[in-house]
């Protein structure tokens, strides 16, 4: 496999992740991409993804950090 097309299906492979960068993460969470990135230095926030100098934010990880902040009314927390 060439480097070209082993770069090809890696990009192909993000976009079937649905990788979002750090401004289409943040409007997704409601929140600034600023923050998103105050809280990746004070490692909080959703996990993400460090490609070289991209971070990446998978649809399925951001998913899963706003289901851990769920709070149903009535239920035991």
């Amino acid at each position: 496999m060439s480097v070209q097309n082993c770069k090809d299906s890696f990009n192909h492979a993000l976009l079937t992740m649905q990788g979002l960068n750090d401004r289409e993460a943040a409007k997704v969470l409601g929140l600034s991409p600023q923050t998103l990135r105050n809280w990746r230095a004070m490692r909080r926030g959703p996990v993400y993804r460090k490609l070289h100098r991209r971070v990446v934010y998978l649809v399925a990880d951001l998913q899963a950090f706003l289901e851990a902040r769920r709070i149903a009314p009535g239920e035991d927390v």
